[in-house]
């Protein structure tokens, strides 16, 4: 039947949830004027089982969709399987194309992969943040639209705005930044905010209220986030609002006086996420405080899950939590402040390996002992680990743009579980905004074109939450669950905005994974980028701090420096002679470059398309046009990187010229970019006070151009430095000459499958052996580490044995908690690779995870 004029719900379920989501169809199929007929032969019903041959898993959250003999029968596992059986029906309803079978193609079975698919909306700006804070309606939207996309946990977001200790001058904003007093009154403390009403305080604590009710309602968790236990009360002279009546020895008893109260008068928090470390306010080693903290967790009298942020996390705050009897979960960052590539990068900075172990200030273990856990996974991921561990993707990379690559999602999917984790928590796009009194009244979205203006913030950003939360869930989902809503939105050009869109949305994450001047989103934003010269001197303030040795472009790290190399590496080894196995400078500007390529000739043809003027549509191109300069920008800044070093280490004059060329190239990107915002986006779009971290594409254009006379200047400087004499040149040097030959006739770093022989699993204290049944002309290298991000990695050259190549990771090393990490690299006629390295979506893990028996 393609589309009955008549349909019954033969459904029955005392579940809210469930009978939300039956609402939701039930409305569905009205708007499409299909009449709701007890007597109608046509019947949608629950089923107690799916059909034997579609063989679906019972796994939690698993639904089926089939034909049965009078109609549809629907199969979920548990509740919110159900659920999402029910909603998916709805939404192929509500986006079914006349002629079209209403219900799509049947039957369908799904199971999720990333147990945890969470949602971080953060309230940042009481200019910006109250508008949508209090607006019931955009809540329901909102949260309708979550619960369709299977997000099954929403974290609503406070005291999150500023890094405490060191920006007192800069807090202004502090609404809900120590939360408790915006929406409790705790009897016997006197602690309070200076002029907040009752009024205005109970219509916070009824919002949450509401908003966790309906979270609820749609079948999802809901997590409160409580970043900032105090800052310093009374040493912020700029506050907007004050906090009074707090002591060192009234704050402990009154937060978890305050904890046990908001979970009773909010009973459908499923979980607290805490700042553990120094920036939350609370001295790293203060257990006492936490141990009072967490006891007012368990005193609400039922399970709430304690969700720790990985920084300043130690295995005796670990032990704390556990005590509580309440369920413990560790989350780590995903990668630095930023969103890379979907895999967990094989390695952090030189910088946040474990140092200071002796520290005793405030920061001793985020900056000491455990350093390595600041911005990844550190050493959680322990074979018998009896914690959550989730991952956060912070908003460092990308805040505006658009996003939505399936490819990508789906990558984050698999990697989400990687060695035995749970899931991933993304914050969502607009994080920040406003952030440290710098909000906006009506600037959230940052349009100065008000036909381009959704309703709500959240709507431009539609198809990411669909692509994201669907192949979060689902990583091999069909196309169509994420096409059909592209199509109603995009008409004729949705193929095409896939394309585009999909393909601009790799530049940002590859440019945070291979150029990382600063860990931190507060200084580092690659989207609206703040320049760093090729060249020392007139640099960034941005990224000083950050950056290992002299401020500049090519001696700026990858964030995984196992698998890319700085401009600054690789112009050594070229002029070394010497071959690396890891993916160079060039390699992603070849990568860059084909993405801007495609994106390009996708955006042509959509000017074609009849839907080319609808707001959807325009939203996308403009986006997709920005991603593909800044594609451009940077692709052309690794190539100039490299001539840039070459000419620091060797003063051949030629070589600046070359990267002279490059740098112009970069400058006609960039400028490309501001064309296309200057009409569109505000010329201040704040996510800081300081001039990094606000602005537009157009405002950098100034200071990108200028670097073309920075650079002529010490070039002219240089060469009289040298006592190469006016207008003369150095003569060519022999190792500048190889690496200019080097670079001509370079094959890139490609990544390779290879034919392998490994055992499934580890036995600890067993040897692990690593067979390629491949021929090569040199041995090939075998890389192993654990699973723990404090350890560096054991390169071995593998060994010759009867047409194979043997690596032998010995049993000493397997005896151990964590899990193994593997790749091999070498070099064969079509050039060096890694194996099985990055694919040309970029999307997969470039790394071989073996886990423990």
């Amino acid at each position: 039947m393609v589309w009955p004029n008549a349909v019954h719900l033969a459904v029955s379920h005392t579940s809210p949830a469930v009978l939300w989501a039956l609402a939701e169809l039930h409305s569905s199929l009205q708007r499409r004027n299909v009449v709701l007929d007890a007597a109608a032969p046509f019947k949608i019903e629950l089923a107690d089982s799916a059909p034997d041959a579609l063989a679906v898993s019972d796994t939690a959250e698993s639904y089926a969709l089939f034909e049965t003999a009078g109609g549809i029968g629907v199969w979920g596992a548990d509740e919110r399987g159900l659920i999402y059986g029910l909603t998916e029906l709805a939404d192929r309803v509500a986006h079914a194309r006349t002629g079209e079978n209403i219900f799509g193609q049947l039957p369908i079975a799904e199971t999720p992969t990333a147990r945890v698919r969470s949602i971080a909306r953060l309230f940042c700006s009481e200019e910006e943040d109250k508008i949508w804070f209090y607006d019931q309606n955009q809540w329901c939207a909102y949260l309708d639209m979550l619960a369709y996309n299977r997000i099954n946990r929403f974290s609503l977001t406070l005291g999150m705005g500023y890094n405490y200790p060191g920006h007192n001058l800069w807090i202004t904003d502090v609404y809900f930044y120590f939360p408790y007093p915006y929406l409790l009154d705790m009897p016997g403390y006197g602690i309070a905010i200076e002029g907040l009403g009752e009024a205005e305080r109970r219509r916070n604590l009824e919002t949450l209220q509401f908003v966790a009710r309906e979270t609820a309602r749609r079948g999802m968790e809901f997590q409160l986030a409580l970043w900032t236990q105090r800052y310093d009360f009374d040493d912020v002279p700029r506050a907007r609002q004050t906090v009074v009546g707090v002591t060192d020895d009234n704050l402990a008893p009154y937060c978890r006086d305050a904890l046990t109260e908001l979970l009773i008068q909010v009973p459908e928090i499923t979980g607290l996420t805490f700042r553990v470390h120094v920036e939350g306010g609370i001295s790293e080693g203060d257990y006492d405080f936490w141990k009072e903290a967490f006891a007012g967790v368990a005193a609400a009298g039922r399970p709430v899950e304690i969700d720790m942020h990985g920084k300043g996390l130690d295995h005796e705050m670990l032990d704390v939590a556990r005590r509580s009897g309440m369920p413990v979960a560790a989350s780590p960052k995903y990668m630095s402040e930023h969103m890379g590539l979907p895999y967990h990068q094989s390695a952090i900075r030189n910088r946040e390996y474990p140092k200071n172990p002796g520290r005793s200030d405030r920061e001793r273990i985020s900056a000491g002992s455990r350093s390595f856990l600041r911005y990844s996974y550190g050493d959680l991921l322990t074979k018998d680990k009896d914690y959550k561990v989730i991952f956060r993707i912070w908003p460092g990379t990308q805040r505006v743009l658009l996003w939505g690559d399936p490819e990508l999602a789906a990558g984050y999917a698999r990697s989400s579980m990687f060695a035995g984790a749970d899931g991933v928590e993304l914050c969502e796009p607009l994080s920040f905004k406003g952030r440290m009194g710098t909000g906006i009244p009506g600037g959230r979205l940052n349009y100065q074109r008000q036909d381009l203006l959704p309703r709500y913030d959240w709507e431009k950003y539609r198809y990411q939450y669909r692509v994201w939360g669907r192949l979060l869930y689902n990583p091999d989902a069909p196309r169509e669950s994420w096409m059909r809503e592209l199509r109603s939105d995009c008409g004729d050009a949705a193929d095409l905005c896939e394309r585009a869109l999909g393909l601009a949305s790799r530049v940002l994450p590859l440019i945070s994974m291979a150029h990382a001047p600063s860990a931190s989103n507060n200084h580092y934003w690659p989207e609206i980028y703040t320049n760093i010269s090729l060249i020392p001197g007139n640099n960034g303030r941005a990224y000083a701090f950050d950056i290992e040795g002299e401020a500049r472009f090519g001696n700026v790290v990858p964030f995984d420096s196992e698998l890319f190399m700085s401009p600054r590496e690789h112009a050594e080894r070229l002029l070394a002679g010497e071959v690396d196995h890891r993916y160079t400078p060039l390699d992603v500007a070849d990568w860059l470059e084909e993405m801007a390529a495609g994106v390009e000739h996708a955006l042509i043809d959509i000017k074609a398309c009849k839907a080319s003027g609808r707001p959807a549509v325009q939203r996308l191109v403009i986006d997709a046009a920005i991603a593909a300069g800044i594609a451009r920008f940077f692709a052309e800044r690794f190539r100039a990187a490299i001539y840039a070093e070459i000419w620091l280490a060797t003063h051949v004059t030629s070589v600046i010229d070359t990267a002279l060329d490059y740098v112009r190239r970069s400058v006609t990107a960039w400028e490309g970019i501001a064309a296309v915002s200057r009409e569109v986006y505000d010329n201040d779009i704040t996510y800081g006070p300081q001039s990094w971290m606000r602005g537009s594409w157009h405002s950098r254009l100034e200071e990108i151009r200028a670097e073309i006379l920075d650079i002529e200047a010490s070039r002219g400087a240089l060469k009289n430095y040298t006592g190469a004499g006016q207008g003369s040149t150095t003569p060519m040097r022999p190792d500048v000459q190889h690496a200019l030959d080097a670079i001509a006739e370079r094959k890139p770093v490609t990544g390779r499958r290879l034919a392998k022989s490994v055992p499934d699993t580890v036995q600890a204290g067993e040897a692990f052996t690593v067979r390629i049944d491949e021929v090569f002309d040199e041995p090939p290298v075998l890389h192993y580490r654990h699973v723990n991000q404090a350890e560096r990695w054991v390169a071995s050259t593998m060994t010759a044995s009867d047409g194979a190549y043997l690596g032998v990771i010995p049993a000493d090393y397997t005896k151990s908690p964590y899990h193994l990490q593997y790749f091999v690299t070498g070099v064969m006629d079509s050039g060096p690779f890694i194996s099985p390295g990055l694919e040309g979506n970029l999307a997969n893990e470039p790394y071989h995870t073996a886990l423990q028996a």
